[in-house]
């Protein structure tokens, strides 16, 4: 069978390594620390780079979610291993107000997050989750989640949330 792809990028590092330099750019009053320093700040980028760029592996064995300029695994499941999958609204309470974020959870037969993938910033998504529903079974509702902090890495289960299949509750 085919190997279906999506590469996402997740801008939180770059962000973060932005905000990190304008704090040492305005600790010492210009950019000079960072033109004397130019190959640490280059070699910096090219790692957060690395690390912001994700893909996601679909296939008959499973699913996996890799770093796209290096081979690492960050992730591997096999559909056995997957009960259902959801379509989820994280919704975060912040100093500046509620935002949300779209996501996809993969739970496992112990009704935890096995596998969590963001929506947004990915190519061919679509695509993708078509070959996921061949394998495994979706959730009934949309579901929001507040505050899933420890829920979305697997810590805490997630059932209460959901229902599979066509079950009419």
């Amino acid at each position: 069978m085919r190997e279906y792809k999506s590469i996402g990028i997740d801008f939180t590092l770059i962000v973060i390594w932005i905000i990190s330099l304008y704090i040492i750019s305005k600790e010492f009053k210009d950019f000079d620390i960072i033109k004397e320093n130019l190959y640490y700040a280059l070699f910096s980028i090219v790692v957060v780079l690395i690390f912001s760029v994700n893909i996601i592996k679909v296939n008959r064995e499973g699913i996996i979610k890799e770093l796209y300029l290096v081979n690492f695994k960050i992730k591997s499941r096999t559909w056995r291993e997957i009960k259902c999958y959801a379509e989820v609204d994280e919704i975060y309470d912040g100093e500046h107000g509620k935002s949300t974020t779209k996501a996809i959870w993969f739970i496992d037969k112990n009704d935890k997050v096995c596998l969590r993938i963001k929506k947004n910033l990915r190519h061919n998504f679509d695509q993708v989750l078509e070959i996921v529903d061949k394998f495994e079974d979706k959730t009934n509702q949309k579901i929001e989640v507040y505050n899933p902090y420890f829920m979305r890495r697997g810590w805490t289960k997630a059932s209460e949330y959901f229902t599979i299949g066509n079950n009419e509750e």
